[in-house]
Parts: structure tokens; C-alpha cells; sequence
């Protein structure tokens, strides 16, 4: 099994858009279901989550601006995961400084506050 470090972007092999979809950024965790946040690559009102990265990680051929500010726990059955990348130092500074006081939750959780609003996020 492949070690990440923390600020490695991963891709799951599992690509479905309610699995694997987005690249994830590492933070922690056993490798087969990492403690991540997502990348994407926009904003919206809908998705009041999305903060604006600083810079642009050095990935391959997908560069999202945006990380889900939440870290959410990935499922082992998405995996493996491939590491595609890294994030430059201040935008892992960032990603950490935001999640840094908040506890995980699961990708439903994502889910419903994507359709429902966050509960620590203000709707624009």
C-alpha cells in the first residue's frame, strides 16, 4: 500500500460522481481511507463550502481552484487511491488552517448540506 504525506492529491479508482469523482487532498488516515478534503474546480451558491485555493496545486491535467471546506472522511471501497500531485505549501496552510477546529463527517453529510445548506457555512 502507497504512504502519503500530508498535502498529497489522490484520486480514488472508483470515478462515479457520488465515489471518487474529485481528486482529495490527504491530511490523514490509513491510505486505503484517507482523512481528506475535496478539490474542485467552482464555486456556487449552492456549494457555499467551496473556498478559493491561493494557488494552483502542481497536479496533472485537472488544476481545481477550490477545496470543500470540510474534512470528510473517504470509504476504503473507493480506493485504492493514486497520488496525482501536491499542494503548494501555502494552500495546505490554508486547507489546515480552516479544517484545523472542525471534526469530520462523512460524504453523506457533504451531501446533505450541499442540498440543504451548511450548517457551518452561510448560503451567499
Amino acid at each position: 500500500m502507497e504512504k502519503f504525506k500530508k498535502g498529497d492529491i489522490l484520486r480514488g479508482k472508483k470515478r462515479s460522481f457520488d465515489e471518487a469523482w474529485h481528486p482529495i487532498v490527504f491530511i490523514g488516515g490509513p491510505a486505503e481511507a484517507p482523512m481528506a478534503v475535496v478539490l474542485t474546480h467552482a464555486e456556487t451558491k449552492v456549494e457555499s463550502c467551496n473556498l478559493k485555493l491561493l494557488g494552483i496545486y502542481d497536479g496533472k491535467d485537472h488544476k481545481p481552484q477550490y477545496f470543500v471546506a470540510h474534512l470528510i472522511q473517504k470509504m476504503s471501497e473507493w480506493g485504492p487511491y493514486r497520488k496525482e500531485g501536491e499542494l503548494t505549501e501555502e494552500d495546505l496552510k490554508l486547507v489546515e488552517n480552516t479544517v484545523s477546529d472542525m471534526g469530520s463527517i462523512t460524504w453523506a453529510e457533504y451531501l446533505e448540506y450541499k442540498k440543504n445548506g451548511c450548517p457551518c457555512h452561510k448560503k451567499i
